[in-house]
């Protein structure tokens, strides 16, 4: 009987926010990372940032999907 590994994936959400300016005028980031479900792709993801971006008074600078592959 073979047996097999079970492959566990992980998926986030990275939002990098432009909150602001500091002293000298450069723009001031902060991150923030979400867990979301395996069937969040670029589309859903998309829809989840710009809703968040909605109810804060930052702008979204970048926001990815990053999928994490257990190996061992």
């Amino acid at each position: 009987m073979k047996k097999y590994l079970e492959v566990n994936y992980v998926k986030r959400l990275a939002i990098k926010w432009l909150v602001g300016t500091d002293e000298n005028g450069d723009p001031v980031f902060k991150r923030q990372t979400l867990n979301v479900e395996d069937t969040v792709d670029v589309s859903k993801a998309t829809v989840i940032a710009q809703t968040l971006e909605k109810y804060t008074t930052y702008s979204i600078d970048t926001a990815q999907v990053i999928t994490y592959e257990d190996v061992i």
